[in-house]
């Protein structure tokens, strides 16, 4: 009996130990912050729930946590067999997980647990293990999902790899005259307005108009047609996603450089951040479902407003290339394992499809580890000819994430078999309407300021075929 006591002794002061550590690391897992007014933890959401009043964390990790039903479901197996691979993966990814902490964390809660079936445990000692089991899963659960997925093993290993080129398709336009960019041949052509902004919406924003706007919908519509004849499915999606969800397909809502828009949870009745891609909505279309094996893969789009916040300084501040607000076509696929990798070249076979068909000159490269973010098991981006950077500028992207998306977020399927596994995901950008169409007007303007409209788009834009400067009917805006 002694002995008993203390080995729980030593159990209490080791977690106390750990748990003190853990806790200096959590304040950037982007998970939700804890209300620092009691009055406004009413509105707790039910997927998520508060530290526990009482417990000896609470002045330590002051965050929202996984609630026991949507925490994601790790294999701990293949992680505890593969300490140093993982570690060595997430450093050459960038990444800022501990696979020591997670392993030992996961290995105290298992001791935890083992102790809570002792049945002859006495009802104070049974209230303390229950405290620290919770407790201890909180921090295991935050720790183990900051690890990265996977590395494909012929992507470019390596923190100072370059990204490898895999296809070059057609040839950079060529002039005999003084180009414009995008954003002067829109101000020539009156489609599009950046400037005096600030009193509207601030900088990294835009209007388009004539021309402009129907551009768009040009490339939208055509975007649309060829993924419907591909046998994608069309899905309208919520911009407003729970932070969980973000959580759950590797995106952070918390930091310093997040590039989530979250609602001010004080003024409204749940936490939820503003989607910066149709890929979240789409995940969270088949979170917590069970899909049959003969239905897969799944193969879906969405055309969405992207809200980013671009947290970072860039030269590109100017224009359409990096802006808060966008318009995207996203395209998301649910899989089995032996499904992805010719569903992953499917998407890029598309986005290849798509980019030559406008007449783009592109590159498709193979991104390194440390580009990959941290769900990307391999991640192919593809880059167009900018003429005005006088370089590429990425356009689209295709990742495979193998089971890291599913894990968190319970995307499962039913094998012939009848057990139950999860999923793959992957997704692939169609279409970013800004990047392409500022694309479009720079390759094919002309020595008047006039821009060609490819032939692919002629049919959507009503059979016009080139924008020229408008006679008359202009939309001016002058600074009183």
């Amino acid at each position: 009996m002694m002995a008993r006591r203390l080995l729980t002794q030593r159990s209490v002061q080791f977690l106390s130990t750990l748990l003190a550590r853990q806790s200096k690391r959590i304040p950037s897992r982007g998970l939700q912050v804890l209300p620092s007014k009691p009055e406004t933890t009413q509105h707790t959401s039910r997927h998520l729930r508060p530290i526990g009043r009482h417990s000896k964390c609470q002045r330590l990790m002051s965050e929202w946590v996984y609630s026991k039903s949507l925490r994601p479901e790790f294999d701990m197996q293949e992680i505890c067999d593969n300490i140093e691979q993982i570690a060595e993966n997430v450093r050459h990814r960038k990444g800022d997980a501990d696979v020591h902490e997670v392993v030992e964390l996961w290995k105290r809660l298992k001791c935890l647990e083992k102790e809570m079936s002792d049945f002859q445990i006495e009802e104070d000692r049974l209230n303390l293990l229950k405290d620290q089991i919770r407790e201890t899963e909180d921090a295991f659960y935050q720790s183990a999902s900051r690890l990265p997925n996977r590395t494909h093993p012929e992507a470019p290993w390596g923190e100072e790899d370059e990204p490898q080129l895999v296809l070059l398709v057609g040839e950079k336009p060529k002039f005999t005259f003084s180009i414009r960019s995008h954003y002067e041949l829109g101000e020539h052509l009156d489609i599009i307005r950046i400037k005096n902004l600030g009193h509207v919406t601030g900088h990294r924003s835009y209007y388009l108009k004539g021309a402009g706007a129907m551009l768009e919908h040009a490339l939208i519509r055509f975007t649309v047609d060829r993924l419907l004849g591909r046998g994608f499915r069309a899905v309208t999606v919520p911009d407003l996603v729970q932070p969980i969800v973000f959580e759950g397909c590797g995106m952070r809502t918390k930091g310093l450089h997040t590039q989530v828009y979250q609602l001010d949870r004080r003024k409204h009745d749940r936490n939820l951040c503003l989607s910066g891609t149709a890929e979240v909505g789409l995940a969270g279309y088949f979170m917590d479902r069970v899909l049959d094996v003969e239905d897969l893969p799944q193969k879906v789009f969405a055309v969405s407003q992207c809200f980013r916040a671009e947290t970072t300084h860039s030269a590109e501040a100017k224009g359409l290339y990096r802006v808060h607000q966008f318009t995207k076509v996203e395209m998301f696929c649910v899989t089995t394992d032996d499904q992805s990798e010719c569903i992953f070249d499917e998407l890029v076979a598309i986005q290849k499809d798509l980019f030559a068909e406008l007449g783009l000159h592109f590159q498709v490269l193979d991104m390194p580890s440390h580009d990959l973010g941290a769900p990307a098991f391999r991640k192919y981006d593809i880059e167009a000819w900018m003429p005005a950077r006088h370089g590429y500028g990425e356009i689209s992207s295709a990742s495979n994430c193998t089971d890291y998306q599913s894990r968190r977020l319970r995307i499962k399927y039913r094998s012939k078999e009848g057990d139950l596994r999860h999923a793959y995901t992957l997704n692939g950008t169609a279409c970013a309407v800004p990047r392409v169409l500022l694309t479009l007007l720079e390759c094919n303007q002309e020595r008047d300021g006039s821009v060609t409209i490819p032939n692919a788009l002629q049919l959507y834009m009503n059979g016009k075929t080139v924008i020229t400067k408008p006679s008359s009917g202009l939309l001016h805006h002058t600074r009183l």
